[in-house]
């Protein structure tokens, strides 16, 4: 039985989401297949946007804001139908994903050995992704070569950084390459080593365009070194790093 129509998202950070097909009876899987759901929905939750979506009707009209929790403090944002379409779409797919992990739950409620069995599966998708990391430098695995590269370089400086770490940018949670600390001010680093790359190149487009909708600025808040034919200046990477204050 397949479990999942796969639904495109093109400004997630994964590149499909999935989601139930609507004949699937969740109370009817076998273990296997409701372990697979499960883990396969938690791990691509983490992925989605922060929020719910609100929706309010007046008279003919339909309003939709995005609602976020600080610090205990409920926040609401206005979504536009024409600038926002995507999130709330993705925002929409959220709810049925949690509507459903919840059916999950109470399903898996009373089976023998079930969180064991899916705390494997989810070890088994975050080992995939973290098999990307291959190259080890100063205590910390890096994706590529220059990542490496760029990370002695810091090491040299004594630059404090943060290297791919999960963060909100735009309403997502991203893995900026380089993550620095300027007068108490968050720079995202981003390192672009494979443009010739269509995949690469478009995966890029859509992270950049993430930056920008959460109004971080080129060379402020932003940094951005590229490879010239895949060949890392760091001389280059030293001085943008010096002139905007991270050493």
């Amino acid at each position: 039985m397949e479990l999942f129509d796969i639904i495109s998202t093109p400004y997630l950070a994964i590149p499909e989401l999935a989601l139930p097909k609507p004949e699937v009876v969740i109370e009817s899987l076998e273990v296997e297949d409701l372990v697979t759901m499960h883990a396969k929905l938690l791990y691509e939750l983490q992925y989605l946007p922060r929020g719910t979506l609100a929706v309010r009707r007046r008279g003919q009209r339909v309003y939709y804001s995005q609602q976020t929790t600080v610090n205990h403090v409920r926040q609401d944002r206005y979504l536009s139908l024409r600038q926002d379409a995507i999130v709330i779409e993705i925002l929409k797919k959220k709810k049925l994903i949690r509507s459903t992990l919840t059916r999950i739950r109470k399903a898996s409620r009373h089976l023998r050995g079930y969180r064991r069995r899916l705390a494997a599966k989810l070890a088994i998708i975050d080992r995939r992704h973290a098999d990307n990391y291959i190259y080890y430098t100063n205590k910390i695995y890096v994706c590529s070569t220059a990542e490496a590269a760029i990370v002695e370089m810091l090491h040299k400086h004594h630059v404090k950084f943060e290297y791919a770490p999960p963060t909100y940018i735009g309403g997502w949670i991203m893995h900026p390459d380089f993550k620095y600390m300027v007068d108490g001010r968050p720079v995202y680093h981003e390192h672009l080593g494979m443009l010739d790359n269509p995949g690469y190149t478009e995966d890029w487009h859509r992270k950049y365009m993430r930056y920008h909708y959460d109004g971080l600025v080129d060379g402020v808040d932003l940094l951005i070194s590229v490879a010239h034919d895949k060949r890392i200046d760091l001389v280059e990477i030293e001085q943008m790093l010096h002139a905007r204050g991270v050493f």
